[in-house]
């Protein structure tokens, strides 16, 4: 397990020089947290297309019933296309319905462009329908593999630690490489809650990365630039 600081990682980013995509259907995936939107996911994405890791950003609205409606359709030639996810169900914990929501929208994208590759970049409870998705379809044949899993201020519902773990760690793709991100300012999700997240990885992820950021607050980590960096060369390097 590699552990780094927020200092530790700032050297591979000093410069923030552009960076040329290497696949250009390789499309990421931002999902919101409890009670937010697609807003909380537009600073990440900005700083992504500003910095030449991207060149489109497209929505992906979920209605209350599940019905995905995309604004904006992926370019000819996109490089590594942005998708920000906006749920109207937005107070649900199911992992159920989380998985089926996430699953619909990847899908959706993926008749207008056929995705070889897929990143999933989670905050706070939005981590649940990655890590959900990931249970499910994550070695899925017929479903564009995901390559990238950001964890932002994520960790697990009490008292079920036990269960996920083994449940997930059987399941999630070997080919993955993740990133695991908080704050010791989080005063909404722990850090030791954030850390139980770290077993799910052991011996299965290509590659783990754990990163503490200092003084951020909950929602402050979405909005931070330097997550953005960090982001950025996670994704991108």
């Amino acid at each position: 397990m590699l552990v780094l600081t927020l200092a530790g990682l700032a050297s591979g980013v000093a410069h923030h020089r552009r960076v040329q995509a290497a696949r250009p259907l390789t499309v990421t995936f931002f999902i919101h947290g409890y009670g937010s939107s697609w807003h909380a996911e537009h600073q990440m994405a900005k700083y992504l297309v500003g910095h030449g890791a991207s060149n489109q950003i497209i929505r992906a609205n979920v209605a209350q019933a599940g019905t995905v409606t995309l604004h904006g359709k992926i370019r000819a030639g996109a490089r590594n296309p942005l998708v920000e996810v906006n749920y109207a169900d937005n107070k649900n914990p199911d992992p159920t319905a989380a998985t089926t929501r996430l699953h619909r929208v990847i899908q959706a994208v993926n008749r207008q462009a056929d995705l070889k590759q897929i990143n999933l970049v989670g905050h706070s409870m939005g981590n649940l329908s990655t890590l959900a998705y990931l249970d499910r379809y994550g070695e899925t044949p017929a479903l564009p593999p995901v390559k990238h899993l950001v964890i932002l201020a994520g960790g697990l519902l009490p008292g079920r630690e036990d269960e996920v773990v083994g449940h997930l760690r059987q399941r999630l793709p070997r080919g993955l490489k993740v990133l695991n991100l908080y704050s010791t300012g989080d005063q909404r999700i722990p850090n030791v809650r954030s850390r139980q997240l770290n077993p799910l990885f052991a011996n299965r992820a290509a590659t783990f990365q754990e990163v503490q950021i200092k003084g951020l607050s909950h929602s402050q980590i979405h909005e931070s630039k330097q997550m953005d960096r960090i982001l950025l060369q996670f994704l991108f390097k």
